[in-house]
């Protein structure tokens, strides 16, 4: 009887192992599944879910480590390592390695070695594929490079990002009509993809499409934004000029050379061009927008740009930026009172943007408010966030025992 029991109790046992055994797979695939969505597109919800759901689990860790990319590349390279060492068969902790050492360190034969062990750990690794790609294009293995976009855009056939450097490598390897396509079609998916992108070879590449293809309108607007992100003002201005004459009656190209003109402090033309905008199109909040700059920056006339950022918010009360510089512009005319609800709600609509942050514990410190915010926490967000606010002094002088 005895033996009858042990029998039992151990099938019993055996059963619950493999209970939880397959609880444990089920639950690690679903971990996979938010991490592999938020690798794709960079939602910090899933991130959350993870850390709630295995907050030790080495999916958070990697979570850690990888959102400090362009932030702050050096400790992401030092968390990376530590993830490696840690987990060395884990596919995305090779994956970030690889990914710090091309954007913190440049060394990009060494980041090939990961990316590589990445993907035979994981051969559907799109991401991996991408940044070898990348990798491979700064060290001239353009044919690798352009195997890597492929086996992308196999993956996921309107990642504008994978076409925009296929075409870089087929522009390298001198296939110059699919590079023009490849070009196209980036564009087509993604208008603003280029300025995620502007590095030499890509601004070489898009130069030779538009020679190539002069009256494709939009790869002169994609390189238009590209250049309008990357500051080459002039140089946005001369292509959104030639798309107005490709395509004369697109208010969006009036609108970009005016703020292009604000920023080269052209108060004329930058008015006119706005103003020309807005009677094509007054729904577009963004022309507000600008003008609320125009009338701030360039005109030092704050109460007029309150005016059109009023107008701005009616048009669009979900644009966080809006709320933000009708902020701004209370806490430089003193306004703490005003300031502060708008730039609460911008940081309701948006809690990833570290000025926010930085300006409400301004407005809160400067204003002396009675407020439920800390502005000592508001300027740690901000700084964990980062900001174009020098807030260290204020950090050093308010809230070192805080």
């Amino acid at each position: 009887m005895k033996r009858v029991l042990i029998s039992i109790f151990a099938n019993a046992f055996f059963s619950l192992l493999m209970i939880n055994s397959l609880s444990a797979q089920v639950d690690d695939k679903m971990i996979q599944k938010y991490l592999d969505e938020y690798l794709k597109t960079g939602d910090q919800q899933l991130v959350e879910k993870i850390k709630q759901e295995v907050p030790d689990s080495k999916y958070y860790k990697f979570c850690e480590a990888y959102e400090h990319l362009d932030r702050d590349n050096e400790k992401g390279l030092s968390l990376s390592r530590k993830l490696v060492k840690d987990f060395p068969d884990f596919a995305e902790a090779n994956f970030a390695l690889g990914t710090f050492i091309i954007n913190g360190a440049n060394k990009f034969d060494s980041a090939i070695f990961y990316l590589n062990r990445a993907i035979e750990l994981k051969p559907d690794f799109a991401s991996a594929f991408f940044n070898r790609g990348i990798a491979e294009i700064n060290i001239e293995m353009y044919g690798s490079a352009n195997y890597d976009f492929n086996k992308v855009i196999e993956e996921d056939s309107v990642n504008a990002g994978a076409h925009l450097m296929r075409a870089v490598s087929e522009f390298m390897l001198n296939n110059l009509s699919p590079m023009v396509a490849d070009m196209e079609i980036a564009v087509r998916i993604d208008p603003y993809v280029l300025s995620d992108y502007y590095f030499l070879q890509v601004r070489k590449t898009i130069d030779k499409a538009i020679e190539l293809a002069p009256e494709n309108v939009d790869l002169i607007v994609a390189r238009g934004y590209a250049n309008y992100k990357s500051a080459y003002f002039r140089l946005a201005v001369n292509d959104f000029a030639t798309a107005i004459k490709l395509a004369p009656g697109n208010y969006e190209y009036y609108k970009m050379i005016g703020v292009c003109k604000i920023y080269l402090n052209d108060t004329i033309t930058a008015e006119s061009n706005l103003k020309t905008a807005l009677e094509m199109n007054p729904r577009d909040g963004e022309i507000y927008y600008f003008l609320g700059l125009y009338s701030g920056d360039l005109l030092g006339q704050p109460g007029k740009s309150i005016e059109y950022l009023n107008r701005a918010i009616e048009v669009d009360s979900t644009n966080p930026l809006y709320y933000y510089q009708r902020a701004l512009t209370s806490y430089n005319l003193y306004k703490y009172e005003a300031a502060l609800p708008d730039i609460d709600k911008a940081i309701d609509l948006d809690s990833q943007n570290g000025d926010y942050y930085s300006l409400r514990a301004l407005v809160t410190l400067d204003g002396d408010l009675k407020t439920n915010n800390d502005y000592c926490k508001d300027f740690r967000t901000a700084e964990a966030l980062r900001t174009d606010y020098n807030i260290e002094i204020y950090l050093s002088k308010f809230c070192q025992n805080k």
